[in-house]
C-alpha cells in the first residue's frame, strides 16, 4: 500500500534545504511518494506566468523551474513517486484574484471556483496542466484537485448548460473533469494515472458517474480527517464507489485539521483518524480496493486563510501516523504514539513553538481577555478615568514579565524561521503569532503606565 507524503506549498513553502530533509525523514517513516501542491510557488511562464512564482504576489520568491526539477529528482532518488497537485476547478483563489483572470470565475464575488462553461477556463487550467507536466515528463500520477467546488451553475452559462443536460449541475464538474483528463491522456509522453480529491463526487448519482465513465479517467482521493468517534461516510457513497472505481486512495490527515489557526499538531487526535481509516479498510465491507494512503498536512485552509501548523512541529505526528501503516501494527488495532522522537528536520523552531510560545500565548490571552484587565482597567474604566493604581500595578508588572518574555524570543524565532521557509512567510507567521500579540499587550502595558500616573479615582468622569 503506498503512502504518499502530502506538501501543501501554498502556506509557508519550504527552503531547498529543509525540505530535502523533510523528504528524508519522511522516507525513514516508510513513505513512499510525494504529493507536491505548488500553488502559487510554481514558476508559470508565458500568458499566465503572473499566477505564479514569476509573478509578482509570490513574496518567498520560490520556486524557479530549476527547483522544481530538484524537488523532483531529490524524490526520485528516494525511490519515491513524485506527484504534482494542480488545482483545477475549486481553490483557484491564487489565479481568480487576478484582474486579468476575473471574468473567469463562476461567482463573481469569489474567487474560487472557475467558470467551467468558458472556453478560456479550460485553456487556462490546459496550460497550468501541461507546463507542470512538461517539467516532469516521466511523471505516473497527476493530482488535478477538483475539491470544495463551493459554486456551481451561478453564472447564466452553467445554468443554461445544467438545465439542458440529463444529468444536471453535475454534468457541468463531470464535463470538466473528462476534458481535463483527456488532455492529460493526450499531452503526457507516457501513461499517467489522474487523481483527484472525492468530496465532489460523494452525492453524485451513480449513473451520472457511469455515463461519464469517471471511473475509467481518475482514482478518488476519499478523505476524511475526523477522529474516530465522529468518522464516518454515508452509505450511499459506498454503493456508488464500488460501481463505479476500481481503485480508490485514503486520505488522512497529520497536521491542518485541527483548526485553521493551530499551531501545533496533537498526536492522539491525528492518531486517532489512523486508527479510524486502518479499521475502515482492514474490514473493508465496501467491496473497493485502497490503493494507498495519502498523509495530508495542510498548510493554508485556502489561499487567503492565515497559516496552520508549521511542518517542524508536525513531524513527530507524522512519525506517529506513518509508522502505523507499517506492516507489524496493520496486524492488530493498537497505534504506538511517538513521544520520545529525539531528531527531526526543523526540531530547534519545533521547541520554541510547543514548549515556550505556547505558554507565553496562553499567559497572554489570559492577560488580555482574563479577570484582571477585565475588572480594573476594562474600557468604560479607561474612558471614566476611575482605576485604582494599586490593582493597576499588576497588570504593569504582568505585561512587563510577558513582553520581556517575547522579546527574548522574537530574534530567534525568526532566524529558524527563515531556515524553513521564505521571508514572507516568516513575517506574516511572526506577525500573526508573536507581534499581533505583542501589540496588545503594550497597549495595556501603556495604558496601565497612564493610570497609575493619575493616581486613585474619586469618582467616574
Amino acid at each position: 500500500m503506498h503512502k504518499i507524503l502530502h506538501l501543501d506549498l501554498k502556506g509557508a513553502p519550504m527552503q531547498i534545504p529543509f525540505l530535502e530533509e523533510v523528504l528524508k525523514a519522511a522516507y525513514k517513516w516508510g513513505c513512499t511518494g510525494v504529493l507536491i501542491e505548488w500553488e502559487d510557488t510554481f514558476p508559470y511562464t508565458g500568458e499566465i506566468a503572473e499566477i505564479g512564482s514569476n509573478g509578482p504576489c509570490n513574496g518567498d520568491n520560490m520556486y524557479t523551474r530549476a527547483e522544481i526539477k530538484h524537488i523532483i529528482k531529490c524524490s526520485y532518488d528516494l525511490g519515491f513517486d513524485a506527484i504534482q497537485l494542480i488545482q483545477t476547478i475549486g481553490h483557484m483563489e491564487f489565479v481568480l484574484k487576478h484582474p486579468k483572470f476575473k471574468h473567469l470565475r463562476e461567482e463573481r464575488k469569489s474567487p474560487a471556483v472557475l467558470c467551467p462553461s468558458r472556453p478560456e477556463s479550460l485553456a487556462l487550467v490546459k496550460d497550468m496542466v501541461r507546463q507542470a507536466l512538461d517539467l516532469q515528463p516521466d511523471a505516473r500520477y497527476i493530482h488535478i484537485g477538483a475539491d470544495e467546488v463551493w459554486h456551481t451553475a451561478v453564472c447564466d452559462d452553467c445554468k443554461k448548460r445544467a438545465m439542458t443536460n440529463e444529468y444536471g449541475v453535475a454534468s457541468l464538474f463531470l464535463e470538466h473533469i473528462r476534458e481535463i483528463v483527456a488532455f492529460v491522456k493526450k499531452h503526457a509522453p507516457i501513461r499517467v494515472t489522474v487523481l483527484m480529491w472525492d468530496d465532489m463526487l460523494r452525492t453524485i448519482n451513480v449513473e451520472a458517474l457511469k455515463h461519464y465513465k469517471i471511473g475509467d479517467l481518475v482514482q478518488p482521493i476519499i478523505w476524511n480527517y475526523n477522529v474516530k468517534e465522529h468518522f464516518k461516510f454515508a452509505p450511499q457513497m459506498w454503493l456508488s464507489y464500488e460501481q463505479v472505481f476500481t481503485f480508490v486512495w485514503a486520505g488522512s490527515a497529520f497536521k491542518g485539521a485541527n483548526g485553521s489557526s493551530k499551531m501545533v499538531s496533537p498526536i492522539e487526535r491525528y492518531a486517532s483518524n489512523q486508527e479510524a481509516w486502518m479499521h475502515l479498510i482492514k474490514n473493508n465491507k465496501h467491496k473497493v480496493s485502497f490503493f494507498g494512503m495519502i498523509f495530508t498536512g495542510w498548510s493554508r485552509y485556502d489561499h487567503y486563510a492565515t497559516m496552520c501548523e508549521l511542518m517542524p512541529v508536525a513531524f513527530p505526528c507524522l512519525a506517529t501516523c506513518m509508522n502505523y501503516w507499517t506492516e507489524i501494527y496493520m496486524k492488530n488495532d493498537d497505534i504506538v504514539i511517538i513521544d520520545d522522537l529525539t531528531e527531526w528536520p526543523g526540531r530547534d523552531l519545533a521547541e520554541y513553538i510547543m514548549q515556550t510560545l505556547v505558554s507565553l500565548r496562553d499567559q497572554a490571552n489570559n492577560l488580555i481577555h482574563g479577570d484582571m484587565v477585565a475588572t480594573w482597567l476594562n474600557p468604560w474604566q479607561v474612558e471614566h478615568s476611575f482605576t485604582c493604581p494599586a490593582q493597576v500595578e499588576c497588570i504593569k508588572a504582568s505585561s512587563e514579565a510577558l513582553l520581556s518574555n517575547y522579546q527574548e524570543i522574537q530574534q530567534p524565532l525568526m532566524c529558524h524561521l527563515t531556515t524553513i521557509t521564505g521571508n514572507r512567510s516568516a513575517a506574516e507567521w511572526m506577525y500573526t503569532n508573536v507581534t499581533a500579540v505583542v501589540n496588545k499587550i503594550e497597549e495595556i502595558h501603556n495604558t496601565a503606565i497612564q493610570r497609575i500616573s493619575a493616581g486613585a479615582s474619586v469618582r467616574p468622569r
